[in-house]
């Protein structure tokens, strides 16, 4: 037999739905009285009675049925989910009265469950999960029984866990079984829910059939009334196949939260909790006395944690009180191991702290911890002594904290002081270095480029001050071309009247002998539906940029004086 063979068996052996578990999940769906006023007509989907009403009977409960208003759908089914007007007039639940001439082709009212059914079968507790719906369009009884898909089968024996699900959409057969045949390990269950891949049906599951479990071997580490475990249900009763003993203690010595812990995230707390033992003293390893002391706190399962790390110096009433203060275990060990401190001897300096008025009146032990590494790492700083203990843990925690952190401030103002300065020095021999190298290259950029004739020209920026310059008067972007253009990347001209040379006016980037593009004051003005509220650089000077780059083209001659030699303008005929 093939595994795929077995799941399917395996699915068959399940006890099918009986009437009452078919009932129970028809009232997880809303109810609805539908009815055709023209012919007298109701159908009720509680408990499905489909008649043809006389309104001449006197039955006032069908008068009022025939004439109470439609209840519209509201626009958010969501958030606003529609309320029932009357009670039906055969099982008497609230109902929803639709007439059927205003509900269209009633696709809106499709709606879906998933639910859990439970029942002891056979000397064993099977839980079989339903994909639920109900329809109400045409070729769907009104007053029918909702469509239940079996999606997973599970049984749950002492010391066994069997499963096998398929896919809650289309006709898919069932994968093969699943066995937990052994305690939790790796933090990981094998059993779980089958409806995680259709989470958009809504978080949970409802859960039918829950006197069951009082008929099984699981009962006695069951709360029928607790709900902490919706949604978590099978792997709850996955651990109680294998810790039935202890969990039955743990809800008993009301450490719901341990439970939790176990069912939801696989954390077993297995340095305070044995769980292969079933003996309530053995199990917390302590004895009657510190077992009652114990009882007697809130039962934070971390009083016993930090009971066990202390290896019993400490009481457990102490214990209880130092995590009654805000106590964080980890971050407490972590620092007494750093600082070669015992942590009773540090958590019992940090208590001093707590609350008391001389001492600032610290809230918690978390916020004195807090404060008490703030000091430590200002003391380490500025070279504290802290190998002495009075330095370590200072008498006066709040003034000695003060000191340091002023001492620090000043240290860490020094270091960034210099920090800075080593940085400008650094960026200054950078822009020496990179000024030197431009000063030749600008040597070259002038013989190819530099340009004038009709009382205007282009020049080569002195440096890259001289391009922030042009971007912050020109309010233009060029500033931010200034460090491409002097390492070589871009090259950035300035064009001016031969009157005037130094006077920003138009600013042009280049690519070789490309004009990549040329702008004045903030770019010729913002654009408009018209056009520019400036006119264009290049439709301004058109004459003179195209003398311009075909003199680049041709090689950017020169003459002796080292004026740009121009081809003569041929005479205009007689």
């Amino acid at each position: 037999m093939t595994e795929q063979e077995k799941a399917e068996k395996f699915a068959k052996m399940a006890p099918p739905l009986r009437e009452g578990e078919l009932e129970a999940i028809n009232a997880l769906f809303p109810t609805y009285l539908f009815r055709r006023r023209k012919t007298g007509e109701v159908w009720t989907t509680c408990c499905h009675e489909h008649i043809t009403a006389d309104l001449n009977s006197g039955n006032q409960d069908m008068r009022r049925a025939m004439l109470e208003p439609h209840q519209r759908e509201p626009m958010n089914r969501w958030n606003e989910a529609p309320k029932p007007s009357m009670n039906c007039p055969f099982c008497g639940k609230p109902v929803i009265v639709k007439e059927l001439r205003y509900t269209g082709r009633r696709e809106n009212l499709s709606s879906y469950r998933r639910a859990v059914v439970l029942r002891w079968y056979k000397g064993a507790l099977w839980a079989r999960a339903y994909d639920c719906s109900k329809h109400y369009t045409a070729g769907y009884d009104l007053a029918g029984e909702p469509v239940c898909k079996l999606v997973g089968v599970y049984r749950f024996r002492p010391g066994l866990v069997e499963e096998t699900e398929r896919a809650w959409y289309g006709n898919y057969p069932f994968r093969p079984i699943v066995t937990q045949d052994g305690p939790l390990t790796k933090g990981k269950w094998k059993i779980h829910s089958p409806f995680a891949a259709n989470a958009y049906y809504g978080i949970g599951y409802d859960v039918i059939g829950l006197d069951e479990v009082l008929e099984s071997p699981l009962r006695y580490c069951f709360q029928k009334d607790d709900n902490m475990f919706y949604g978590r249900l099978l792997e709850f009763l996955t651990a109680c196949c294998f810790y039935p003993r202890q969990i039955e203690m743990l809800f008993k010595a009301g450490m719901d939260d341990v439970v939790r812990d176990l069912v939801e995230r696989g954390v077993k707390h297995a340095a305070v909790i044995d769980w292969n033992n079933e003996n309530p003293a053995k199990v917390f390893g302590l004895n009657r006395q510190e077992l009652k002391i114990f009882l007697g706190t809130n039962r934070d399962i971390e009083i016993l944690e930090l009971h066990k790390r202390l290896k019993g110096r400490v009481a457990i009433q102490v214990c209880a009180e130092w995590m009654g203060m805000g106590l964080d275990i980890r971050k407490t060990f972590q620092a007494a191991k750093k600082w070669g401190l015992a942590p009773e001897r540090l958590i019992r300096y940090l208590v001093g702290y707590v609350g008391c008025a001389r001492y600032g009146g610290l809230a918690g032990l978390r916020e004195a911890l807090r404060t008490w590494e703030d000091y430590v790492t200002a003391a380490e700083a500025t070279g504290y002594p802290l190998h002495r203990e009075n330095v370590l843990l200072p008498k006066d925690l709040g003034a000695a904290h003060d000191e340091a952190a002023k001492k620090h401030q000043a240290v860490l103002q020094r270091e960034r002081a210099q920090a800075e300065q080593r940085w400008r020095q650094a960026e200054q021999e950078r822009l020496a270095a990179a000024n030197a190298a431009y000063e030749k290259r600008r040597e070259k950029l002038e013989q190819k480029y530099s340009f004038e004739m009709d009382g205007l020209l282009i020049r080569v920026p002195i440096n890259g001050a001289e391009i922030l310059d042009e971007g912050r008067i020109l309010k233009h972007c060029v500033g931010g071309y200034a460090d491409r253009h002097v390492q070589g990347k871009t090259t950035i001209l300035f064009m001016r009247r031969a009157a005037k040379p130094n006077e920003p006016w138009l600013t042009i980037e280049m690519n070789g002998n490309k004009l990549v593009q040329i702008h004045g004051y903030r770019n010729e003005g913002m654009f408009t539906a018209e056009g520019r509220f400036a006119p264009d650089p290049r439709e301004v000077y058109r004459e003179f940029l195209d003398t311009w780059l075909d003199w680049l083209k041709k090689g950017s001659k020169r003459d002796k004086q080292g004026r740009p030699k121009l081809p003569r303008k041929k005479k205009a005929a007689a």
